[in-house]
Order: C-alpha cells, then structure tokens, then sequence
C-alpha cells in the first residue's frame, strides 16, 4: 500500500513552508486564516492552511537510548505473564487515542467498552501511556499487597461510572435509583456523597443510544435513531459524511457555438454534523469510480488554491479535513473493493445505504433537493418533471456554458453555507466555525494531508502489471519512462489511471513508496478518453478479427478529431464529445491540470550571423 498518509497537525509553534518562505505558526485568526511569522525576517504574515506545502521539523534533543531498554528489562523481570498480556490489550485499544485531550464520546465508549473500566480509570491509563516503553508502561501496579487487605477506596467518579454500568439497565430504572446506589456504594466507602445534579450529568454525558439499548434494547435504539426518520447522529465535523450524485437540471450550451448541449452531473459530499458541503465534483461524463474520487479529494484537501484557479480568490470556503466514515448508496463506483482499500489506507471507514431503506442518506438527498429549486430557476431548465416543466422550450433558452455554470454553482455553495439552516437554528458555515473556536476566541484547524497529489492518485481506479522491456502495457497501450531502468523487467507494480485522460499513468513498483508518472512510449499519440479509445477500437474490430495495435486505434481517434471539428455544428453528439474532452483538459481547478512553473530558457543562437570572438586579456 506504500507509505502511510502523513498529516499536518495545524498548532502554534510549529515551522511549515510557504511559497518559498519558512513560517513559525503563531495563532489563529478565523476559521480560514491565521497569523505566522517568517523565520527569516521576522514579517508577520496572514496565511491559509491551504497555502501550506509541508511541515519542517524541529530537532529533538538527543536522548539516552540505552534508558528505554534499560526500563523495559526491569519491567518485564518483575512483571507476571498475565499482567503483561492485561498490558498489551490495554495498549493496543489506548494508543490510537493518545494525544486526544479530552477524548470524544465514541472513543470513550470504545475503551470503556473494550476495557471494562471506567472513564477515569481510562484517562489515569493514558496518563501513564508511554510510546518508548511500549504496552510495559500500562503494566498495573503491584506493591506488595497483602492477600486479604482492601485495596484504596476508589472515588466518587469510579463509583458512578460503575452504577452506571452496571445497574442502568431495564425499562424500569430511573435517574433516582442510580443515583441511590452511587450514595450507598459512597457512604460504605467513606467517600463524600456526590449530588444527585452530579450523578444525572455523568447520565446525560454518556452515548444517548447506547443508554437507549440499555434500558430498552438495540432494536428500539434503532428505531429511535436511525429508522425514525433516518436520523444519524454525529457529534463532531467530520464524523461522518454522506456522498451522492445527481444529473443537474439544467441544459447548458457548448463554449463556442453557445448551441444546447448536455445536462452535468454533480458529486457531492456533506458533512452530516454541520451540513456543509464539504467537497463536489462537477463533469459532463456519467459518475464514475473517477468522479467519486475526485470529490474525495476536493473534500479531504483545502480550498484557496482551487477557489483562486478557478478566478474566485475572494471567495470562502473554509471547510476540509479527512472524514472517520463516508457513507453511499448501492451504485457500482460506491462499491469498488478499491474504493474500500483507499478508504482504509486514509483511515475513512466506507458504509453502505442498506438497500431499501432511502432515508439513509436523507441529509445529501435534502440538500440536492435545495440545489435544484435553485437550479430550476436559471435559463435552460428541465424542471424536475416533464409536468413541472409544462411548455418551456429548455433547449431553446438554455444559455449558460459549462465554466459559466461551475462558476454559478460555487457562489450558491457559499450562499447555502452562509444562510440559517431549518434544522441547525444557524448557518453551516457557524456550526463549523463553533466546533474549532476554542474559548480563549482562536480556532484549531483539521489536519492537512501532506502529499495533496497523492491523496487523488491514491482513490483513482488501478490495474496489475508488470514491468516488460518496453515499459507497461496498460489498455494495449505502451508506456515508458527513463526511470522505470531503475527496476528489473518482471517487477510487479500497481499502475493508477484517470479514465478522461489516458496519456499518462503512475506506476508503484512493489515495495516502493512513491509513484513514478509515465507518459505514452510514442508521445506523438493523442491524448484522449478511455471511453473513446475502447469505442475507437471496437469499430475497428467490427471491421477485422484480428487483434487491433493500439498504434491503430490512435489513428482512427485523430480522423475522428478532425472530422469533430468539420462537424461540431451540425451534430450535438459530436460537439458532447468535444466539450467532454476540452472541459477535462483545462478544467483550472482539476488537481491533474496544475501547471509545473517552467525554468526561463535563453533564446536559440542564431546560425546565420557571423560568430564574435571573445575578448581575450593580455
């Protein structure tokens, strides 16, 4: 699977690369700006966690390594065989959660659950929780306690968690009767007595549908919130998103002739917790494995690089991080063992809509509902029924070009993230700025994937090849690169691609970290589609049973080029085959589109003059 994701933990004090500057962080400003400070000159500067390309890190003072070693040894010496095995599964549940201050309900649930302890005795763990010991540094404490003496009387927390767990159970038990056990367990402990307010507030901390489960079983949980109107309830940005498509209602025209042309389609992903829509993806090709990952991508990763390529610097759109669970419907780029795989290597846990029950993604289909109110208001509407629409003509007043279009559709997302929403009482873009304004009135920021190409390349559709004296053969299609002399012929590799653009592809030798990019072997071929490649090559083999070089195939693909631009005004198809093309290609936001900055190169010497010797000195 190569490396492991790398993140940018966004905190004051820590050095990171700007532009070609190094930048000390040293607070935050909004939810989309914070203020920094170059090492160099000592300029304070305003940036966006979008303008950050990596971290540099500090060095760590040089430590004693035989100390660690040390300390292990005489842990296990003194240790049983089954306190280190308690040690090693208390370990491998706390260590994902190390860091996390104060931990979040569902984690709390996880190690509560996991452990059997309660939630203090949770936190004393992670507290004594050291990486360079190991599950050695949660061994527990044995000093000598004689058999038959009582241990410590444990405090009033302890007791509570423990009522909770153990006796909050039934249809018959009240807040009451909880909390007349914690009194009673407290007085014959000597522990003074919490109040009954203390007792309801460690109730109403807990998970309200696992209390639920408890006291009237998993099923009534369910219904109460899931089945019941489809609620699903996060409790954090992030926690979960929901993904879907939708065919645009509204025809838009070509960018040359202005003639009609095609209803896009969207992909979009919301956060359930605050509504925002946290990325999208608009095409003129049917969704596919492609779209999905695209709008994944545009989700996880920031957004000032691509609000400013696509000419709208000025716009807002703060929202971005990597989700902890993606949830879609039954479509076939939805479950793609691929999809699944890429998911996990980024950490995402990828959920299924059961089949028959629509409600759940009631929170995506609501929204592309709002959408298209919007969207049946701009010329070249089809309405959402062929009865809504009655007798407009939306060929005839389609007008908005695909860019034109994009551009609409981002300012409407900004409209949507700034106005008060029905169920949330404020605005998407308020529910996300109050969960990372801290209370001293700075904000914390979600975490940046590091390598942002990456993370795109990772989600695209592969193939298994190896690697042959010519290269790799993907599609029928050679492609080589210098650097792949560097591994042996024979070595297995995963090769990503983009469907829309097949004249490079990016190979991941086995056992190597990073991907290479590889061009076509014969760079005199056109770039093209695969749709269009694998349509140019069945007609061909309607022709012939013989097996057709894709030398051939490239050859129909340039006669078809030239008689699209003959014929772009008389066939709609033709001008759909051409737009789909042009609008991939130089899509400005697309993150395969981004221009590499070109070294200035000097002008070519001029043959024809007379050369100039130069001046020697005596």
């Amino acid at each position: 699977m190569g490396e492991p994701m790398q993140e940018i933990s966004i905190k004051p004090g820590i050095i990171v690369l700007v532009g070609n500057k190094r930048l000390e962080i040293i607070d935050s400003v909004s939810s989309s700006k914070m203020q920094a400070k170059d090492i160099v000159t000592g300029e304070i500067l305003l940036i966006s966690p979008g303008e950050i390309e990596f971290e540099i890190k500090r060095a760590s003072p040089l430590s004693n390594p035989d100390s660690g070693q040390l300390e292990r040894t005489s842990l296990i010496e003194s240790a049983s065989e089954p306190d280190i095995q308690l040690a090693s599964e208390r370990y491998d549940v706390l260590l994902p959660m190390a860091g996390k201050r104060p931990l979040s309900k569902d984690d709390m649930i996880k190690c509560t659950q996991e452990l059997k302890l309660s939630a203090s005795q949770v936190y004393r763990l992670l507290g004594k929780l050291d990486s360079s010991i190991g599950p050695l540094s949660l061994l527990p404490q044995r000093r000598g306690r004689v058999k038959g003496v009582k241990r410590l009387k444990a405090n009033a927390e302890d007791i509570i968690q423990e009522v909770i767990d153990k006796y909050y159970v039934g249809p018959g038990i009240t807040y009451q009767e909880i909390f007349e056990k914690v009194e009673k367990r407290c007085i014959e402990s000597s522990i003074p007595v919490p109040s009954a307010a203390t007792v309801n507030n460690r109730l109403r901390e807990r998970n309200p549908r696992a209390l639920l489960a408890k006291k009237y079983g998993s099923k009534a949980a369910s219904q109460e919130f899931e089945v019941r109107g489809g609620k699903v309830l996060p409790e954090e940005p992030l926690e979960l998103i929901q993904i879907d498509h939708a065919k645009v209602d509204c025809i838009i025209v070509d960018s040359e002739l202005r003639q009609p042309l095609i209803r896009p389609w969207v992909t979009l992903a919301i956060d359930v917790y605050t509504r925002v829509i946290l990325g999208f993806y608009l095409s003129l090709s049917h969704p596919s494995t492609m779209s999905v990952a695209l709008c994944i991508a545009h989700a996880i990763l920031p957004k000032e690089r691509w609000l400013t390529l696509n000419g709208m610097p000025d716009g807002e759109y703060p929202f971005y991080g990597v989700p902890k669970r993606i949830h879609v419907d039954n479509a076939k780029e939805f479950k793609s063992k691929n999809l699944e795989d890429s998911c996990r290597k980024y950490g995402i846990k990828l959920t299924w809509r059961p089949k028959g029950v629509p409600h759940n993604g009631a929170h995506i289909e609501r929204y592309v509902g709002t959408l298209m109110k919007r969207v049946h208001m701009l010329p070249g509407t089809t309405m959402s029924s062929i009865k809504n629409k009655g007798d407009y003509k939306s060929e005839q007043h389609a007008a908005m070009s695909f860019s034109e279009f994009r551009e609409w559709l981002i300012r409407e997302v900004e409209i949507y993230h700034k106005t008060t929403h029905s169920e949330l009482k404020c605005s998407p873009l308020h529910k996300w700025e109050s969960h990372f304004k801290n209370k001293n009135g700075s904000f914390s920021y979600p975490a940046i994937v590091d390598d942002q190409k990456r993370l795109l390349i990772d989600f695209m559709p592969f193939k298994k090849r190896t690697i042959s004296r010519a290269g790799i053969k993907l599609h029928t299609i050679d492609y080589y690169s210098p650097t792949l002399k560097h591994f042996n012929i024979g070595s297995r590799c995963t090769v990503r691609y983009d469907p829309e653009a097949i004249y490079r592809i990016w190979v991941l030798p086995e056992g190597e970290q990073h991907y290479i990019e590889v061009g076509y072997a014969d760079l005199r071929l056109p770039n093209t589609s695969l749709s269009e490649f694998k349509k140019a090559g069945a007609e061909l083999r309607a022709d012939s049973k013989r097996r057709v070089p894709a030398a051939e195939v490239f050859k129909l693909i340039r006669k078809n080029d030239e008689l699209v631009s003959s014929a772009v005004a008389n066939s709609k198809e033709m001008r759909k085959m051409r737009e789909r093309k042009k609008t991939r290609l130089t899509d400005p936001g697309h993150p395969l589109n981004e221009k590499k900055a070109q070294p200035e190169t000097p002008d070519p010497p001029d043959y024809s003059l007379k050369p100039q010797p130069f001046d020697v000195e005596e």
